[in-house]
């Protein structure tokens, strides 16, 4: 499991540190949204659009590391 993690922390090109605090942030946030959803759910009027912009935002997040993550591996081909 380790020798894996150091291959695939090498392969998007990340510290332990930087991959770490991105999961956290991530983890983080996914749960403010489900909260936030939950209170939406009770109460309509309240965060009417903001679950679904925390949701783009993550997505962005991702998404921008999965880009960086293609881009490393087509340099080295």
């Amino acid at each position: 499991m380790i020798i894996n993690s150091k291959e695939y922390l090498n392969e998007i090109n990340e510290t332990y540190i930087k991959h770490m605090a991105v999961a956290f942030k991530i983890a983080i946030n996914m749960f403010l949204t489900s909260v936030i959803c939950l209170i939406h759910g009770f109460i309509p009027g309240l965060f009417e659009k903001t679950a679904s912009n925390m949701i783009v935002k993550m997505h962005e997040i991702v998404s921008r590391n999965k880009l960086s993550y293609i881009n490393t591996i087509n340099k080295l081909d």
